[in-house]
């Protein structure tokens, strides 16, 4: 269904007249379900209504080129019916019969594009489905463009996986799509390294890049796997003519995408039929291990430590790393005088932090062993948020100029700062309230509100000449089927696809956390207490830790199950862990 009509293995064999008799696999089944789901043809006493109940089951449960779907459409419509060119998720109210045409009413959920990148939906649904007799009985003549999916099938039969890309030519990206839940992992390996020589999703395109030449297909359009784990991926001649530069990004991408299929251990990839040889490869067999790349290119950049930095008083102290208990000490140089801390940002690899101060109206930098602070060229500004550091040793800000809200990057090449001044979009009546940055970089999220109503806003950053963040997208956190979050009091990356988001379904409920994904296709509960107020989030995507703070200057640290009281001092902010 997903990226091509059928996957089938395929290549040149020949008779082997000599050799010693080896061990090997048989062929691998065609794709299948993980549940088996019978799915009947039509009959030929069927009416109108059984008909078009067949055909969305039919729809809901992959078969290859869905042969069975087609045969409840005309045979004019079967002729030009194409499945792959996306999904519809639908929730079912009713459908009724009316002579030769049956409605469907219900609720569309969500959308895959052709790309199989998730859309959330939350609208009316009702498709008319216009029915013709012929000799085999009734069929469907308009059946809808895209596969209407079943909301239980879509929870029960697809999962999400990630393909990778090049973010500002140097780590890589994930980009999210859906596939069904393939049993076989053969199956699911040769559907993925299709999807990512694809390309990335239309949304995240202008993003980011790829080493794998655009005409590169897989040479026998398939991907095996063999008994000791390793993923051979045949690509065909286009790779041949890069350097090894590019070869180590290809190789990553590859990697990162198939290490996701369970039992892969290692990646061959082979043109015409021959070991390619890339960085990082086991120098005689050309193997790529899965914790071969460089963990520099991860989406989430590594840290060694969890150093922790709070503002008290308006000083940036250290938190101590006592696990009991841990208390605050100050660290070297005068910061920044006379003029108190509002809010605080430490470097991913823990060397400088950046804070604002004059009441929100300065932009500073310093080093963490010095404490000294330096003016950033930033004038006529006023209502900053918190800054951020990004993966590349960007400050990023955003403030109020005029009588608009702009983005801010500070960049520092040794010799002199460069600020770029970035457009952000006017959304009548709603203010950002916070944002974040995404570990790899290239993502963009930000809250904007009016009253009491919050908006979860995602865009991406596109570093070429010029610097700009666009393809502004709402993820709809007030979907019917899911948890339903108005109000957002803070956002954080929780890890390389999913938002940490202190939300609420309205005025009367206090803030708690929620992971949101970042194509909003699910919503859940990250732990919760009585009796607390939270207002600003710390996470540490690396080390999958996070810290709240509530109005009163208390916090809170998650255990993986529980929020459990963190420094024993009070504190105005909290920088998140590196």
């Amino acid at each position: 269904m997903v990226l091509a009509t059928a996957l089938t293995a395929a290549g040149c064999v020949s008779v082997p007249r000599s050799g010693p008799i080896e061990k090997v696999e048989g062929p691998q089944p065609g794709w299948q379900n993980p549940v088996s789901v019978d799915v009947r043809p039509p009959g030929s006493g069927d009416k109108p209504k059984e008909i078009v109940e067949g055909y969305l089951r039919a729809t809901s449960n992959y078969q290859p080129n869905y042969s069975v779907a087609r045969q409840f459409l005309t045979g004019a419509a079967a002729e030009t019916w194409r499945p792959e060119a996306g999904v519809s998720v639908y929730r079912e109210d009713s459908i009724a019969e009316r002579g030769n045409t049956v409605t469907l009413n219900g609720r569309l959920v969500g959308t895959l594009g052709a790309d199989r990148a998730y859309t959330a939906r939350d609208t009316s649904l009702e498709i008319n489905f216009s029915l013709i007799e012929e000799p085999g009985g009734w069929r469907i003549n308009n059946p809808p463009k895209k596969l209407m999916v079943a909301e239980y099938s879509f929870k029960s039969f697809y999962r999400s996986y990630d393909r990778y890309f090049v973010g500002n030519g140097t780590s890589l990206v994930p980009d999210p799509i859906y596939l069904p839940a393939l049993s076989n992992p053969a199956n699911a390996a040769s559907a993925l390294m299709k999807a990512l020589l694809n390309g990335p999703s239309d949304w995240l395109k202008p993003a980011v890049t790829s080493a794998i030449p655009p005409n590169t297909s897989l040479s026998v359009d398939s991907v095996t796997i063999t008994n000791n784990g390793i993923a051979e991926v045949p690509l065909s001649d286009p790779v041949l003519q890069l350097p090894d530069q590019q070869r180590g990004l290809l190789a990553a991408q590859v990697v990162y995408t198939l290490r996701q299929v369970t039992g892969v251990k290692g990646v061959l990839i082979k043109v015409n039929q021959q070991p390619y040889r890339v960085p990082w490869s086991d120098p005689n067999s050309q193997v790529i291990s899965v914790d071969a790349i460089p963990q520099d290119m991860d989406p989430v950049p590594y840290v060694a430590g969890e150093e922790l930095y709070a503002v008290q008083h308006g000083k940036v102290k250290r938190v101590t790393p006592t696990p009991d208990s841990p208390s605050l000490e100050n660290l070297a140089g005068p910061q920044a005088g006379k003029n108190p801390v509002d809010a605080l940002a430490v470097s991913v690899n823990n060397t400088d932090f950046a804070v604002t101060t004059n009441g929100r109206t300065v932009l500073r930098r310093g080093l963490i062993t010095s404490g000294e602070l330096s003016t950033l060229p930033l004038s006529g500004v006023t209502e900053l948020l918190r800054p951020q550091f990004s993966r590349y040793g960007e400050i990023w800000d955003i403030g109020l100029a005029g009588d608009r809200q702009w983005i801010w990057r500070f960049t520092d090449d040794g010799k002199k700062i460069t600020v770029d001044k970035i457009d952000l979009p006017v959304v009548r009546d709603q203010k950002v309230t916070a944002f974040r940055i995404s570990p790899d970089g290239t993502r963009f999220a930000l809250v904007r509100s009016a009253g009491n109503e919050s908006k979860l806003w995602l865009g991406t950053i596109i570093r070429s000449d010029k610097i700009t963040v666009d393809g502004w997208r709402v993820l709809n956190t007030t979907q019917t089927n899911m948890t339903q979050i108005h109000r957002i009091a803070d956002i954080a990356w929780l890890d390389a696809t999913e938002l940490l988001v202190l939300g609420a379904a309205d005025s009367t409920i206090a803030f708690a956390p929620f992971r949101v994904v970042d194509d909003a296709s699910r919503i859940t509960a990250q732990g919760n207490r009585e009796n607390w107020d939270p207002a600003e989030l710390a996470v540490s995507p690396w080390r999958q830790t996070a810290v709240i703070v509530d109005g009163s200057g208390h916090t809170w640290k998650y255990d993986g199950s529980l929020w459990l009281p963190f420094i024993k001092d009070q504190v105005q902010t909290v920088s998140d862990p590196s």
